[in-house]
This record gives structure tokens, sequence and C-alpha cells, in this order.
């Protein structure tokens, strides 16, 4: 609770009484100490928000990956040819725009193996992130 003061007689007003009210003013102290936070706490808020997208993309493209591998080690109808299973990959990345060009499609040992590379850029100007997210996965044909 903020005391009401005294208002100042006129004589007292003088060069020495102004300076020393400014320099204990505090009035616009949180004004400035706002405005020394404020770029941090959305720079960190951000970098958050991108992280988590970051995360997601990567988690949805390996999930889109894995199905893939899946359909075509179990020789499912949808995923006869390498245009089939990249479009079934594409179908299981839901909500990431990625094109069919972005999965590589290999038989090796393992099986089928399936890669896939996508490129994060952010969304948000404070924070910049531009790279490659990508996932494999491979299955085994079953016997």
């Amino acid at each position: 609770m903020m005391l009401a003061r005294k208002p100042l007689p006129l004589r007292q007003l003088g060069v020495r009484t102004s300076a020393r009210r400014l320099f204990t003013s505090r009035s616009g102290a949180i004004a400035a100490e706002f405005a020394l936070i404020v770029p941090l706490l959305l720079l960190l808020t951000f970098s958050i928000i991108e992280f988590g997208r970051v995360m997601w993309t990567q988690n949805v493209l390996q999930s889109a990956v894995e199905d893939a591998a899946r359909c075509s080690a179990l020789k499912r109808p949808e995923c006869d040819t390498a245009d089939e299973l990249k479009s079934y990959a594409v179908s299981k990345a839901a909500g990431l725009p990625i094109p069919s060009s972005a999965f590589a499609i290999d038989t090796i040992a393992c099986g089928t193996r399936i890669q896939a590379s996508y490129s994060f850029a952010a969304i948000v100007p404070i924070v910049p992130l531009n790279f490659s997210v990508d996932a494999r996965a491979c299955r085994a044909t079953p016997v």
C-alpha cells in the first residue's frame, strides 16, 4: 500500500529536489523491467513450440516409415509396387506435407528397408531452425 505524499511547498521545488525525486522515482521501473524480459520470454516460448514441432515431425515420419515397411512385409495388396508403397507411406504421414519422392525403398538382407528425409523449416522467424529430419525402418518378410 502506498502512502500519499504531502505536496511540497513551492520554495523546496528547486533543482536539487527535482533531481532527487527523479532518481528515487520508481514509476517506470516495471515497464523497463518488462521491456528487458519480454524478448527472452518470447524466445523461450517460441523455442519450446518449435522443439515440439520437431519432435512431432520426427514421430510422424518414423511412424509412416514403420507402417509402410510393415505393409510391405505382410505383402498387402495396397503395397505391391514401390509407387504404391510410397503413396501408402505418404498417407500414413498424417498432417505432414511430404511428397512421395522423399521416401526411398530398398530390398536388403533384413527385408524391405524404407527411408524418408524431410526438410524441416521453422515457422517462427525468431528461431532459425532449418535441417533435415530422417527416419528408417526395415521389416523382414514372414516365412
